[in-house]
Formats: C-alpha cells, sequence, structure tokens
C-alpha cells in the first residue's frame, strides 16, 4: 500500500523490517525532483494526486479568503484612521495596494517560490513565472470580454507606470538567470531584484502629484488622497445602522481599498424595498402588508448590483458589540455586509426583520473555534437549496476550517473584538500558507514519480499557476462586469510587478541570508522560454493600447489575449513533454 500511494519515499516494505531498521519519512530534502527518489511509476495514482492538488488550490485561497486578506485590511484601515502623517500615507489605497496588499495578491507564489528553495523542487518559479504569463493574457483578456462599455478605456498613468516597471522586471530577471550568471542567482542580484520593489514602491507613492503636477488632467483630490474614513449611515428595516462592503477576492483586495462604506440612501424612510408583486410570495409575511426583497443601494458599481436580493443572502452571523455579518453570494460573487447597529437591542430588533424577509438564510452566532467549522459541515448538508456539488465540496471546506479555526480561532479579525491581534493573524495565515505551499509542490513531486513524463517545473509553470492565479482571474471577471474592467487591469499588472520584485527577490534573498550568501540554481525546464513569453505577451499588450484610439482595448483584442494563452500552453506542452523545438 506504501508503495502504491507513496512511491517516493523509503519507508520498509513489512511489518519485520520496521520493527529492527529506523525509519526514514519522506522530508524536504528527500523529495527532489529525482528518478533514484521515485518508486514504480502508476498513471492512476498520479492521476488521483491531482485531485489532491487541487485541494491544496482551495486550501491557499480559502487562508488567503478568510485570514489573510482581512488581516491585511484591518492593518490598511488602522493607517489610514491613524492620526501619523506618515503612518496615514500607508493607508493610501495606491501604497497599501503596492506594498502589504501586494502580499494578499502574491502570497500563494511567494511562499511556493520559498518552500521550492528549500525543497530543492523545479516547480517554485514556474509557478511565479506561469502566474505572470496567465496574468497579462488570460486576466486582461477576461477583464475586456466581461466590461459592459467596450471600448474598455484605460487610465494614462498609471498604465504607463506599471509597463515600465513591468518591463524593468523581466528586464533585470533575464540579466540575472540569463547574462551575469546563467541559471544561477547571486546574493546581490537577489538584493538588487528586491531593491527595485522598493523603487516601484517609490514611484507608486508619487504618481499623483507628478500627474497632477505635469498634466492638464489632473487626478481628481478623490483619488490621490485616502478616502474618508467616516462611514456612511442609513436605515435598515427602521434600524439606524453603519454598513461596510467586505469583498472576498485576493485580487479586489490587492489594490484597492479592502472595505468600502456601503453608498445606500440615508434618508428618513430608511432604504428603499421593493414590492413582493416582482419576487413572488415570501415565506413568514401576511397577506396584503408590504414585503421586502432586499436592499436598494445608490451606487450601481456594488459587487451584487445596486439591489442586494434577499434569495441571495446565504448566511448571517451575528457577532458582538452591535454588529452582525450578512453574506451575499450569486454564482461566483461573493460580499458581506458588516452592520452595526448603536447598540445590541437594536441589532436584535434588524435580526428579527431580516428573519422575518429571509428564504431560508442560515443565521447563527458566529463561532471563530472548530465546533463552528463542525456547525458549518450539518448545516450544508442539511440545507436543501444547496447543489449536490455544494454538499460534496462541503467535507473538504470541513476539514481546512478544522485545521484553522483550530489554531487561529483566538486572533480572528472578522471577530471586530479581535482586529487588535491582526498581526498575530497575519503570520498565522502566513504559517498556513506556507504549510498549504509546501504541500503543493510535495504533491507535484509525487505527480512527477508516478507519471516520470511530466516534470515538475511543467506543473509549475502550467498547472501551479493556474491553480494559484484562477482566483484572481474570477475577481477580475466579476470587477470587469461592475464596470471596473481597467481597475482589473491595473490589478493584474501590479501584481506581476511585485510577482517577479517580490514573490521572486524575497525568498531568493532569505534562502541566501539563511544558507551564507550561497548561489542559487534555478536551472527548471521551460523558465527561459516563459521569461521570453512574458516579454512577448507585454509587446503585444502595449501594441493593442496604442492602436488608435489609444488607451482603449476592444472585444477582438480581448479574445486574441486568451488564444495567446492557449497557444502558448500548446507550444510549451509540446516542448516539456514531447521534446518537440517550436
Amino acid at each position: 500500500l506504501k508503495d502504491w500511494l507513496w512511491p517516493g519515499s523509503a519507508l520498509p516494505s513489512d511489518s519485520g523490517a520496521m520493527a529492527g531498521a529506523s525509519v526514514r519519512m519522506p522530508s524536504l530534502y528527500s523529495l527532489a525532483e529525482s528518478d533514484d527518489s521515485c518508486g514504480e511509476p502508476n498513471t492512476l495514482v498520479g492521476c488521483l494526486w491531482f485531485v489532491c492538488i487541487g485541494f491544496m488550490f482551495f486550501a491557499q485561497h480559502h487562508v488567503c479568503d478568510a485570514y489573510f486578506v482581512p488581516a491585511i485590511n484591518v492593518f490598511v484601515d488602522k493607517m489610514r484612521k491613524s492620526k501619523t502623517k506618515c503612518l496615514n500615507r500607508w493607508g493610501e489605497e495606491a501604497v497599501a495596494g503596492a506594498t502589504i496588499c501586494a502580499l494578499g495578491c502574491n502570497g500563494p507564489e511567494l511562499f511556493t517560490n520559498l518552500i521550492s528553495l528549500y525543497t530543492h523542487s523545479d516547480a517554485g518559479i514556474g509557478v511565479v513565472v506561469g502566474s505572470e504569463i496567465f496574468n497579462l493574457l488570460i486576466i486582461v483578456g477576461a477583464a475586456v470580454l466581461a466590461a459592459p462599455v467596450l471600448p474598455l478605456t484605460l487610465e494614462r498613468a498609471p498604465f504607463a507606470r506599471d509597463c515600465f516597471f513591468y518591463a524593468l522586471s523581466i528586464g533585470l530577471l533575464t540579466y540575472v538567470m540569463a547574462v551575469n550568471s546563467p541559471k544561477v542567482i547571486e546574493q546581490w542580484e537577489a538584493f538588487m531584484l528586491l531593491a527595485a520593489a522598493a523603487v516601484y514602491i517609490f514611484a507608486v507613492y508619487f504618481t499623483s502629484d507628478v500627474v497632477n503636477r505635469f498634466s492638464n488632467a489632473p487626478i481628481p483630490p478623490s483619488e490621490a488622497s485616502p478616502r474618508s474614513v467616516e462611514e456612511k449611515r442609513g436605515k435598515m428595516h427602521g434600524v439606524e445602522v453603519k454598513v461596510q462592503e467586505i469583498f472576498h477576492s485576493r485580487m479586489a483586495d490587492g489594490h484597492r481599498q479592502g472595505r468600502q462604506s456601503m453608498q445606500f440612501d440615508p434618508t428618513p424612510a430608511g432604504i428603499h424595498t421593493e414590492s413582493a408583486e416582482q419576487e413572488g410570495p415570501k415565506r413568514g409575511a401576511q397577506e396584503g402588508e408590504r414585503k421586502s426583497v432586499g436592499f436598494q443601494l445608490d451606487n450601481p458599481d456594488a459587487l451584487l448590483g445596486s439591489m442586494l436580493l434577499y434569495r441571495h443572502l446565504k448566511e448571517v452571523s451575528v457577532l458582538s458589540e452591535g454588529t452582525m455579518l450578512l453574506e451575499f453570494s450569486n454564482g461566483f460573487r461573493h460580499v458581506t455586509l458588516q452592520v452595526t447597529a448603536d447598540s445590541t437591542e437594536k441589532r436584535d430588533e434588524l435580526l428579527e426583520n431580516v428573519k422575518l424577509y429571509s428564504r431560508g438564510s442560515w443565521v447563527h452566532a458566529y463561532d471563530p473555534t472548530a465546533f463552528g467549522a463542525w456547525e458549518h459541515l450539518k448545516h450544508a448538508l442539511k440545507d436543501k437549496q444547496e447543489t449536490r456539488l455544494n454538499k460534496i465540496l462541503a467535507f473538504p471546506e470541513f476539514f481546512i476550517d478544522v485545521l484553522l479555526k483550530g489554531t487561529m480561532f483566538a486572533v480572528d479579525v472578522k471577530d471586530i473584538t479581535k482586529e487588535g491581534r491582526w498581526p498575530l493573524c497575519f503570520f498565522g495565515a502566513m504559517f498556513w500558507l506556507a504549510m498549504f505551499s509546501w504541500g503543493m509542490l510535495i504533491i507535484a513531486t509525487q505527480i512527477h514519480c508516478c507519471i516520470p513524463g511530466i516534470p515538475t517545473a511543467f506543473l509549475g509553470i502550467t498547472v501551479c499557476a493556474i491553480g494559484t492565479s484562477f482566483p484572481n482571474a474570477v475577481a477580475s471577471v466579476i470587477m470587469a462586469s461592475q464596470n471596473k474592467p481597467a481597475a482589473a487591469i491595473a490589478n493584474a499588472l501590479g501584481s506581476n510587478v511585485q510577482n517577479v520584485f517580490l514573490a521572486m527577490a524575497l525568498p531568493w534573498v532569505i534562502y541566501s541570508c539563511q544558507t551564507n550568501g550561497a548561489s542559487i540554481d534555478v536551472a527548471a525546464k521551460g523558465i527561459t522560454e516563459g521569461i521570453i513569453w512574458m516579454f512577448g505577451t507585454l509587446i503585444l499588450v502595449v501594441f493593442f493600447v496604442l492602436i488608435p484610439p489609444t488607451c482603449t482595448l476592444g472585444k477582438a483584442y480581448g479574445i486574441i489575449l486568451i488564444l495567446v494563452y492557449v497557444i502558448y500552453l500548446s507550444l510549451t506542452s509540446a516542448e516539456i513533454l514531447f521534446g518537440l523545438k517550436v
């Protein structure tokens, strides 16, 4: 059984051998890609390992969604509200997006590259390079196709800045990997790339100042300065509340403010509600009375549209201090409203109205412990509105929740009473992100052991890159469909810049310092070709943008970018898997 499930391990095959021999479990160093460490190939087991690597992708995204990004959002909010000017600047959208929020976007790639250095896996750097190409072609292409208004108009100054620094990052990467010391990273080269990240942050910091000084169309004050920290107030079902919108994606949070005050209409009559004739009769309402279907917002670009319908309300979590979370979900679109009443009594009054008009939404007290994970699993299995697929997926989600909630319940910043513990939540999320990244690399090695024709470098540059970047692609489509395609493209370009300057350089700096300045071998297959594709795809995007009318992208360009990525996958697969020279 051991040889069938884990062909790369070195465990004794029988119980008698185990009695008189030391057992060598698979270690960080023994699972490097080497045919000598692999057992007999087994295609069936290799296919099963693909299911496991998909689980690791889901786990990485879940850590970012539930703990990593919320901790970053708390940090940004605290900096924005700080009375110290230098700290307040760190709360600005552009500066925060280029620094701390970049970790939210690029966390999986960063930790995958770091762990790969210690496991001696070729998949780590492949994940970063593959993510670069995926982001530029798929995310930009999908954002264009999902935009409600075409051609899509780009912001000139941020686009030019990010293109320049992305080209600079590719140039520096080419120099350190192919010119100065081919396929070897020296310590000073790693520090040079990391220093370039500081230069990029500096440029982002002063972009609005430069544009306002030399441009005839300066950036409006509302965009050039941090948003007001005052929260909008209004009424829900007659109860005065404060409302904040919390996004559920790394890309949406990466370069924009993580929490935004909901722009609803604070009139004495409260938030507008429609009559039930448009949605049919509702459970719990009396005949002849006015029935609510949702909350009307005066922000047409809200993530789920201007009307938050009760039929999309999936869960209500009751917190302390008069606060509750209303979680809305519609397909891939997922948003939570943090609603705060002036008192616990007022919150309970609002909660009763929500129960009255909602369609079987799960209302419960928020439990950050492992018991909360168990309650969530029971609800998912009993809920008749859940699909069969969601019921199946509830089991892997339960396993991940038990691990996370069982270790991070004391620092869960989703409980507003624990927001002061955001540094512990941040580092705890980093730990689990590193663990799941390590698991992904180990599984990639096992896939190679079971199916030797698939190198781990290929898995990194294709499968792992797509798996870690797919949530960003979904978020970009959502943002574009809500008339924010330019923001989605800016997120993709900015993330690509920091992928090189942070996700690549920072692990190299850490490893070289820990090994007394030792050089790092980067001889993985497909990496050099990947860098060429990075540069070529950037030229393609810039060429499209320069075609009159300039700084616009049409539908045809979006289709071409996606087709180019399909061609890239096909050519890369043919060259690495079958040895074809293309």
